[in-house]
């Protein structure tokens, strides 16, 4: 019968072997073994037979290398081996000698795992980077600060990794098994646990991680996306991997049109637009982000910006296939274009008040239900968080189809949105400042009200961004633009101005 949690007179015992991805060839000579890994092949020339049963061994499963070896210079070989293999070896601990409680997961190439002794009285805590989650089989600590994973195989490891929540010394954890310390400088050796950098009497204890400037602005949640939509410090499926199959989950490149009518906007002709679209420098030097003025839009301005900005220019592929796609004027990562745009209407000659989706395809607009105090909260929202003293005419809502690229990237679709969005929300405003109309990107959406306004599931498309629309800010509107030093032509900005469309024109 295995012992329980407070038997003290169980030992840990250090196990030993590959990660899964790591698999052994003998060299057709067979003078030279060759371990195949993710990152690389390394060759193991003339091991002797004691060693290369341990590492064929070590690639079944976890070994106690005392097992296999006896010899103590073949087993100073396989340590000084193991050493330079450290990137491709899991380390883990165990109450007996084939089943570990932890294992030591490396995850990149730079990975090296040196595991020191922690000191008995200086308090000790868990990293507030660490987080916890579960693969369905075993608990998995992870951190973007570690080169390791930690996966907890029992329910003893978790429980002695709850006495790591708050700072406490490995010798006063009360009823902890005589291992307990062992277990944190494992923990400590895979970046899962800090050290205290300052325990004072009447003084809170200091951790290193707590006051670093480097980390001291970053969130967990933030951190560990930055390094799980990246390369360089994970080991996580990345890219182009077709996650869910080839077909489970596509979103169509255009949403369906439904049973609601089309409102038709004005299109712009190429013509008309080079005899007076001003030059993209004036657009770019005239964008400054100042919140727009109050003051009715008219309906030929809404079409004439979705159309330059946002509409369909082809498709092309094989329709409801993984391979169509369309061609719009905005640049998108990936070219799934997962964006649509909803369009709050307060105050517009030629539309209704109400709130609209976009259909880039026929290039017009689609009612949704609306009631008239859903889209004055929707506009007041957009006002308090844009601080402007009136209502905005209009509201323009980003949303993302998570499945257009989730069904074919791993790791970074959500990073790929992002981007995106900045892309599609730069040429909506360089657009806006060429028609001479007013936006301002909104620093923040609620996801929740919008998913209600929309009737949509937020996990399956959800905001993830607003411009408010309106009228050009006149000189001064705009407190934000005061205050400030000219340092490189700061006046190209009015020069730019000059040559936009007079306002009562557009």
């Amino acid at each position: 019968m295995a012992a329980g949690f407070g038997d003290k007179r169980r030992d840990l015992h250090a196990l030993w072997s590959f990660r899964e991805d790591v698999h052994l060839e003998a060299a057709p000579h067979g003078k030279t073994l060759v371990l195949h890994s993710r990152w690389d092949e390394i060759e193991v020339p003339h091991p002797g037979p004691a060693v290369f049963d341990a590492l064929r061994r070590m690639s079944l499963g976890p070994i106690h290398l005392d097992n296999v070896i006896s010899d103590e210079a073949d087993l100073a070989t396989l340590h000084r081996l193991l050493d330079r293999l450290d990137p491709l070896v899991v380390r883990s601990l165990g109450v007996d000698r084939e089943q570990p409680m932890v294992s030591v997961v490396p995850l990149v190439q730079r990975s090296r795992l040196r595991v020191i002794p922690v000191a008995a009285d200086v308090p000790v805590r868990l990293s507030r980077f660490a987080v916890i989650n579960t693969n369905g089989r075993d608990y998995r600590l992870e951190s973007p600060l570690a080169l390791h994973r930690v996966l907890l195989h029992t329910a003893e490891a978790m429980s002695l990794v709850g006495h790591l929540r708050r700072p406490t010394r490995p010798d006063a954890v009360r009823d902890a098994p005589p291992y307990f310390s062992t277990l944190v400088a494992y923990l400590a050796a895979a970046g899962m646990v800090v050290g205290a950098e300052r325990d004072e009497p009447f003084r809170p204890v200091e951790f290193a991680e707590d006051t670093d400037d480097a980390l001291i602005s970053w969130s967990p949640v933030n951190l560990l996306f930055h390094s799980r939509s990246t390369l360089g410090r994970h080991d996580l499926a990345f890219g182009a991997t077709h996650p869910v199959g080839d077909r489970r989950g596509i979103e169509p490149v255009v949403v369906p049109p439904g049973d609601t009518g089309l409102i038709r906007l004005y299109r712009p002709t190429w013509e008309a637009l080079v005899a007076v679209d001003p030059p993209l420098s004036a657009a770019v030097e005239a964008a400054n982000g100042a919140r727009p003025a109050a003051g009715p839009l008219t309906a030929r301005e809404l079409g004439e910006l979705l159309y330059r900005a946002a509409r369909v220019r082809s498709v092309s592929g094989p329709p409801g296939s993984p391979e169509e796609t369309s061609d719009r004027p905005y640049l998108s990562v990936g070219s799934r274009y997962e964006l649509e745009l909803y369009v709050v209407v307060g105050d517009c000659n030629g539309i209704s008040q109400g709130v609209y989706r976009y259909d880039p395809l026929s290039h017009g607009l689609r009612a949704l239900p609306s009631e008239t105090r859903a889209v004055v909260a929707a506009l007041e929202n957009a006002r308090l968080v844009a601080q402007m003293p009136d209502l905005p005419p209009a509201l323009v809502v980003i949303t993302a189809r998570f499945r257009r690229l989730s069904w074919k990237y791993n790791g970074l679709s959500y990073a790929m949105i992002l981007k995106n969005v900045g892309m599609l929300t730069q040429t909506l405003c360089l657009v806006a400042a060429g028609l001479s109309l007013g936006v301002y990107p909104l620093e923040c959406v609620d996801i929740e009200r919008w998913a209600d306004a929309l009737g949509a599931d937020w996990r399956i498309e959800s905001s993830v961004g607003a411009l408010v629309l309106g009228r050009k800010p006149h000189p001064g509107d705009d407190a934000a633009v005061t205050g400030w030093h000219e340092v490189n032509d700061a006046h190209w900005a009015d020069l730019a101005h000059r040559l936009m469309p007079d306002d009562e024109t557009t």
